[in-house]
């Protein structure tokens, strides 16, 4: 039996490890991972299922509590259940070569495809090495005509009684996970059958209704094609008069137009001639004052040289009385500190 870690099993369900971990915290005794001797979980395909449909029921805002006691409900049916799951344990602590045989009666019974159920059962037989008391039994269920008689009833063929050992154990709890997991299937094909059949229905009727309405419109837009292009002709032959009448009008309004514009054409060359002459007269005055102008310049700088001239001799003027001064300064200094120097020899004299 193939095996999945944590990672793969999360991937697979689309949904993080940590939220596996955490269902498995609120659904303790329910939900149990077998883990491997390094400590981590591993999952099988029945776990996988069993993730799958809590997921669902958690996706469905379902509370904690609902979710275990559905669960609970799995795991331990009810009632009414009980005397058939204890009638197959008991058959199967006495021989269980005896509830291998009921086991596969039941499955045959519940599921109405007789030989899809028979294949089913032969391979797990296959693959579980069953021992031979179940396989002369599903001979005998073979060889039964099971579309005369909607009931079946199947002589269980006891063999010596053997004691019951692990392996035997785990076959039989192996072969009814493939009875279920194969139930499983059977119900979601057919689920998706009668979804295909009905989808397919719904197209079809979508299609005539779509084909139905194609015709209507198209019929209903010829007639309004024709009906508008009747009115359109009217209002073709209508457009055509006034756009006559409006040529009319717009061949007089030019007319007008262009004896207004050589009116104003005169009137313009006119004031044109008094602008040209008063230009002229403006210019001869602006001559004039440029003149005028220039003089008074010329004039001015003339009066900035003399300033300058004068500026510079009275700094000339400044700068020999500052180099006087600073001459003035230097031998004061220098005799100050001849004058310090002078005393300092003689207080050093006093103790020699």
């Amino acid at each position: 039996m193939k095996t999945y870690t944590l990672k793969e099993v999360a991937k697979k369900i689309n949904t993080t490890p940590g939220t596996i971990r955490h269902w498995e915290k609120d659904l303790v005794d329910l939900l149990e991972i077998p883990r491997s001797k390094q400590g981590a979980r591993i999952c099988t395909d029945r776990e996988i299922d069993q993730l799958i449909e809590i997921k669902q029921l958690y996706e469905k805002k379902l509370s904690k509590e609902t979710i275990r006691e559905w669960m609970q409900k799995k795991l331990h049916p009810e009632s009414e259940d009980v005397p058939q799951s204890s009638e197959v344990s008991q058959a199967f602590i006495e021989n269980p070569d005896v509830s291998e045989s009921f086991a596969v009666s039941q499955a045959f019974i519940e599921n109405q495809n007789v030989s899809e159920s028979f294949a089913v059962s032969q391979e797990v037989i296959e693959n579980q090495d069953v021992p031979e008391s179940l396989a002369v039994s599903l001979k005998a269920i073979e060889n039964l005509d099971m579309k005369e008689s909607p009931m079946v009833s199947l002589e269980v063929i006891s063999d010596t009684a053997k004691p019951i050992t692990i392996q035997d154990a785990i076959d039989a709890h192996q072969f009814f996970e493939a009875m279920d997991t194969y139930k499983q299937n059977f119900l979601s094909d057919v689920k998706d059958e009668i979804r295909t059949v009905v989808r397919r229905e719904v197209l079809d009727e979508v299609k005539k209704e779509i084909r139905n309405g194609t015709y209507t419109t198209v019929k209903s837009l010829s007639n309004s094609i024709y009906k508008s292009s009747a009115n359109t002709r009217a209002e073709i032959q209508e457009l055509s008069e006034t756009l006559e009448k409006a040529s009319e009008l717009s061949a007089d309004s030019l007319q007008y137009l262009s004896n207004n514009i050589a009116n104003v054409s005169i009137e313009t060359s006119q004031e044109i001639y008094t602008l040209s002459k008063q230009l002229s007269e403006t210019s001869e005055e602006l001559s004039h004052y440029v003149d005028v102008t220039n003089n008074e310049i010329s004039s001015l700088t003339e009066a900035m040289s003399k300033e300058r001239e004068f500026f510079l001799e009275e700094r000339n003027q400044y700068r020999h009385e500052i180099s006087q001064r600073e001459l003035a300064f230097q031998q004061m200094l220098n005799s100050y500190r001849h004058v310090a120097a002078t005393k300092e020899k003689k207080w050093w004299k006093f103790w020699t």
